[in-house]
């Protein structure tokens, strides 16, 4: 069996608009990804992406991404490295307490002189 998923028909092309779209959709997804300084463009089928991102495996990363989606034939990345914090994945939870609520009640560690 053959997998044609993501293969369309011959002469088609997506619209450079759609396409900007789509990559910039997967690049915003992916939640290892901080993509707020990338920039997509699209020229029949040739995605280039630039700006910057904060840690180097970012740069490999959104290439892969782009590669990966449909209707784009090549990847010019112009991505380039702007050390600095990465942004929290989401805002801080507070602290686990110190003990475990568990299925059978709390749990409390062994008192050691």
């Amino acid at each position: 069996m053959s997998d044609y998923a993501g293969k369309g028909p011959r002469g088609w092309t997506i619209a450079d608009g759609r396409l900007i779209e789509e990559v910039s959709e997967r690049l915003m997804q992916d939640r290892l990804l901080d993509a707020r300084g990338v920039e997509v463009a699209a020229d029949g089928g040739t995605v280039t992406l630039s700006g910057q991102v904060a840690a180097a495996a970012d740069i490999a990363l959104a290439a892969m991404l782009a590669r990966g989606t449909p209707g784009v034939r090549e990847v010019v990345n112009r991505l380039a490295l702007q050390p600095g914090p990465r942004a929290p994945a989401r805002p801080t939870e507070p602290e686990e307490p110190a003990h475990y609520e568990g299925r059978w009640g709390r749990w409390i560690p062994p008192f050691t002189p």
